[in-house]
């Protein structure tokens, strides 16, 4: 039963944001990064010209069947509400790679590449802190956060669906193709449970339970 009625409405908003080597090194797939600094320096004076981080959510109550309908991790089910969220740093970055990979800038490109990715997950920190301050200002508490192809969750990807149901994203630039991959390629989505008798998770993002323990972007918080 909700207790707080919520209207649904999509709050869609930029991303200030800066990149820096401890945000991002933990995504560089290079062995040694003392070597590779110049690099990384010009990959992320590029990265900070080309990211344009945009975000967008909404809050829905619930539906059980909605739920059922897309095998929801188990923590979403019997929440008040859901927060659907999706964030994107755009296409610039991508096309970057692509024309440094054809140039022959091939360790660079992959820099490029793998900072694109640490500021896309960014974006979606900052987007679940977003929604947590929202939470919280009406009296609500948050499951962590689930993301359809996530290997942390074992949702399966093809439940996109349930986000792109459930809000637009193409206000920010975000679509879906049939083959469920989201364009921009750097782009991210996720949902959140919400409710006022739950306890507030410690960590929105955990790669806990994820069996990709090699992953150079594997993040399990303490406790």
């Amino acid at each position: 039963m909700v207790k707080n009625k919520i209207a649904a409405e999509e709050y869609e908003f930029d991303i200030e944001m800066t990149l820096d080597h401890p945000r991002v090194e933990r995504y560089l797939k290079v062995g040694n990064l003392d070597a590779m600094r110049d690099k990384i320096d010009e990959g992320l004076e590029m990265a900070n010209d080309l990211i344009e981080p945009r975000a967008i959510y909404t809050i829905k109550e619930s539906d059980e069947e909605e739920l059922d309908r897309y095998d929801s991790p188990e923590p979403l089910r019997g929440n008040e509400y859901l927060a659907f969220g999706a964030s994107t740093i755009g296409d610039l970055i991508s096309e970057k790679v692509d024309k440094l990979m054809m140039d022959g800038e091939y360790s660079l490109s992959n820099i490029l590449d793998s900072i694109g990715s640490a500021a896309v997950d960014l974006t979606s920190d900052l987007l679940g802190e977003e929604i947590i301050s929202e939470a919280h200002s009406r009296g609500l508490n948050t499951t962590r956060v689930f993301a359809p192809g996530s290997g942390s969750s074992g949702w399966k990807v093809n439940n996109q669906r349930f986000v792109f149901a459930n809000l637009n994203p193409e206000k920010i630039g975000v679509t879906l193709t049939s083959s469920l991959t989201m364009l921009p390629k750097k782009s991210n989505s996720l949902v959140i449970g919400l409710s006022s008798d739950i306890p507030q998770v410690s960590n929105l993002f955990s790669c806990a339970g994820c069996s990709r323990i090699d992953c150079p972007a594997r993040d399990v918080p303490k406790g």
